[in-house]
């Protein structure tokens, strides 16, 4: 009898491993520093849906507007004549300049802008700022409605965060010029709406040296 206990033990011993779900056992890892919290808290940035909504409304109507100034100019057909797209860019500008002032806030409404700030924050990590960084072209002052210098690199933006920001009409890109967020016209060649600062990083802007037509001075929005 006294060898049976063992076999028993044995038996009882795998029912009450099988009683235990698998995933208890799993969800319940150890923690190496006793210090350390044993939670992880991930902050995201969100834009409010009355926002997003007006956000939207707008970047359309800046579209249709832009569809309709178009009409009369001669259509930007594919060519390598450079003179050719800087006169209709040229011309779309000028119209556009004329149709809807140059007040900053046009797309990015106070909230708006404040909940992308907010984001950026949030979301904006010292990689994806690198990133940002790395084809930047630097601080430079950007105003609405202004030509955007093909002297300037624009920079890419990471997919990480384009896949947080609103969708854009046809044309229309999000870019940033140092540490401020634009929204760039590609047909009109165009800044269309920024945001001052909407990285509140110090230290990660490239340095670039100063350009000979006096452009690079210090950062002034536009009103």
């Amino acid at each position: 009898m006294q060898r049976e206990k063992p076999v028993q033990f044995r038996i009882w011993a795998i029912v009450l491993c099988l009683a235990i779900p698998p995933t208890a056992i799993a969800q319940v890892p150890a923690n190496p520093d006793p210090d350390a919290p044993d939670f992880r808290v991930v902050v995201q940035g969100t834009f409010d849906p009355e926002t997003l909504v007006e956000f939207n409304r707008r970047v359309q109507d800046y579209a249709a507007l832009r569809s309709r100034l178009e009409a009369g100019l001669p259509p930007l057909a594919l060519t390598t004549n450079a003179d050719d797209i800087e006169s209709f860019e040229r011309r779309l500008t000028e119209r556009l300049r004329h149709a809807r002032g140059s007040r900053r806030g046009q797309l990015f409404i106070p909230a708006m802008e404040a909940q992308l700030k907010r984001m950026m924050a949030a979301r904006a990590d010292p990689v994806t700022v690198t990133a940002i960084m790395d084809d930047n072209p630097g601080e430079f002052d950007v105003d609405v409605n202004e030509t955007y210098k093909k002297k300037y690199a624009l920079g890419t933006m990471p997919p990480k965060l384009l896949l947080l920001l609103p969708d854009l009409a046809p044309d229309l890109q999000y870019r940033f010029v140092g540490r401020h967020l634009i929204v760039y016209d590609v047909r009109a060649n165009m800044i269309v709406d920024e945001i001052p600062y909407a990285l509140q990083c110090r230290d990660c802007v490239p340095e670039r040296e100063p350009d000979s037509d006096g452009d690079d001075h210090e950062h002034t929005p536009a009103r």
